[in-house]
């Protein structure tokens, strides 16, 4: 290994004021796994805040899955460059004592899995340059409790929030034009949904066992909304009388 990149790193790698913040380079030279060797990290599993600075492929997400996952707490790559801007599938699945990540801007999704069942996730941040949410997205973080999304997302998949059972707010941007089948069901403590002034179309069973939703509006431009979709859910639906395919009844949802 080239000595001066060991001695940028080594440079690079001084303490933090708050001793448990490991801190790491990474290059196409250097991976995570030999950043930290450098650093003399000889129990990956025992981090529980991590900062990443470098260029981060699939070989580093599959580390901290591996390696680190079983104990960190905090991880911040809002300084990492992501190889093609996506993080992979699947890349924090399961990272059960994960409370808060921060994101580099740059990223045009997050992907399939990304956060399922990181159930002591409280806070993300969703960077601007995200498009979409993919499917199981968040699925399970039953420790989130609001959820901001950003005016660069365009569409939310298949149960991306599905079973976050403390999500509580949700504020859906305009720039929304598809909500997947399921995207919220069963969050059982949410309160409070704002949908989209802007054309949407809204699938199957979306808020199918949100049991705390008590009233909805629906806007003009929905243009689409599918089966099932506040079933199990007590909410009074009111629609915009301008809307050209539905209206409402009593605080029923009836197609025009």
């Amino acid at each position: 290994m080239n000595e001066s990149i060991i001695q940028i790193i080594k440079d690079f790698l001084k303490p933090e004021d708050d001793e448990s913040i490991t801190r790491v380079r990474v290059s196409s030279e250097i991976r995570l796994e030999q950043s930290l060797g450098i650093y003399g990290v000889e129990n990956p599993s025992s981090i529980t805040k991590l900062t990443i600075i470098g260029k981060m492929n699939r070989l580093d997400f599959k580390y901290i899955r591996k390696k680190i996952s079983s104990n960190l707490q905090e991880l911040d790559i809002s300084e990492a460059s992501i190889d093609n801007n996506r993080i992979p599938n699947k890349a924090f699945d399961h990272c059960s004592k994960l409370t808060s990540i921060s994101l580099p801007n740059g990223i045009s999704e997050i992907r399939k899995k990304t956060f399922s069942f990181c159930n002591s996730l409280t806070s993300i941040y969703i960077p601007s340059s995200v498009q979409k949410i993919e499917e199981l997205a968040f699925y399970r973080c039953t420790s989130l409790t609001s959820i901001t999304i950003p005016e660069s997302v365009n569409e939310i998949k298949f149960r991306a929030f599905s079973d976050c059972s403390n999500l509580t707010t949700v504020t859906i941007p305009d720039s929304v034009i598809n909500i997947g089948s399921a995207a919220f069901g069963n969050c059982t403590n949410l309160s409070s949904v704002t949908l989209p002034e802007s054309e949407i179309e809204i699938g199957n069973y979306v808020f199918n066992n949100c049991t705390s939703l008590t009233s909805i509006y629906i806007p003009k431009n929905v243009i689409l909304i599918g089966e099932g979709v506040f079933e199990n859910c007590p909410a009074y639906i009111t629609v915009h009388p301008d809307n050209p395919f539905y209206t409402s009844e009593n605080g029923n949802l009836m197609s025009k």
